[in-house]
């Protein structure tokens, strides 16, 4: 497949390794194409649901907001900057069941969305500051349809190109002028159910078919507990926090006029560590973060590739952050 397929299918694809076993009964070069999809989008999976889950549920948010009414709006972009994407453009199918080496390409995997906290709560009076005030937060992320040159491949949303998450946040202190703020926040953020569709034209040794990723979604839910302190106009944070990736899919594999289907799904969870400046103007705060996901497990991959699967990942997350 052209290289174009598989960086699409690296910002796109998260399913796992079920799949493989059940084109079993398939012709060998079925079999080879069945392994081969499931190792890629596993290979992709920490990755892209980084990209998705982020840092903080809220970018710069010091604390709960501190009552009813009161609201922020955070655009947020992230980038997984160590990604990486297998290089399987050029090597199609094999005709035998020996297992692949691929080489990955090192490349940003981004995401973007934006994210919306609204009061509920104002919690309980300590006299200079208050505990137990709870936000309500609404998170948007938008994937376009993508249509290839040439018709290699496609990505086209099934039940529209917008998704909504959501999630809670709970102040365990607000910031004072001696005292940081301190909460725990519970935020779901998915991707469109899609389908995608890529076609390989093969190469010496192997031939080439087509895959398609049917009915195909993808979860994160991210767990955060988040201390930050504002310093006139600066401000910093860092948190501590747990991502639960799921995901599934029907798959269907076609290579040389032969076909094979199967259902595929994974979970992983990891740990996710960071940290963040602000800069206050005003009613605007500009926000940067840095953090890195590590630990969980995946199943074993059938083929080879020369960066590990389930190594670290490195994160930055920009934007601009609303509140009144």
């Amino acid at each position: 497949m052209k290289s174009s397929l598989f960086t699409i299918m690296g910002l796109s694809v998260t399913v796992a390794g079920t799949a493989a076993a059940q084109c079993s009964s398939a012709p060998i070069q079925v079999r080879q194409a069945c392994k081969a999809s499931v190792d890629l989008v596993n290979y992709m999976t920490p990755q892209l649901a980084t990209a998705i889950a982020g840092g903080s549920s809220t970018l710069g948010q010091s604390g709960a907001l501190g009552g009813f009414g009161r609201f922020a709006v955070s655009i947020r972009g992230t980038a997984v900057i160590n990604g990486g994407i297998p290089n399987v453009a050029d090597k199609g199918f094999n005709l035998n069941d020996t297992p692949q080496l691929y080489a990955v390409d090192f490349r940003p995997v981004p995401g973007a969305g934006v994210d919306a906290a609204l009061g509920l709560y104002k919690g309980l009076n300590l006299g200079a500051t208050h505990i137990g005030a709870v936000d309500l937060i609404i998170s948007a992320l938008y994937l376009p349809d993508v249509a290839g040159e040439g018709g290699d491949f496609s990505i086209k949303a099934k039940d529209g190109n917008l998704k909504l998450g959501y999630g809670v946040r709970v102040g365990l202190l607000d910031e004072t002028i001696v005292t940081p703020g301190l909460y725990v926040s519970y935020l779901q953020r998915d991707l469109p159910t899609v389908s995608l569709v890529g076609s390989s034209s093969g190469s010496a040794g192997s031939v080439g078919g087509t895959l398609a990723l049917n009915d195909f979604s993808v979860k994160t839910t991210a767990i955060r507990l988040v201390a930050a302190k504002n310093l006139l106009i600066f401000g910093v944070q860092a948190g501590i926090g747990q991502d639960t990736y799921s995901s599934s899919a029907n798959i269907a594999a076609t290579v040389s006029g032969q076909s094979a289907s199967g259902k595929a799904s994974m979970s992983m969870t990891r740990t996710n560590l960071f940290v963040g400046a602000t800069i206050n103007l005003l009613v605007f705060k500009l926000v940067a973060e840095a953090g890195q996901v590590s630990g969980g497990s995946m199943g074993t991959l059938t083929n080879r590739f020369d960066k590990p699967a389930d190594g670290p990942r490195t994160y930055l997350s920009g934007g601009l952050r609303i509140a009144f």
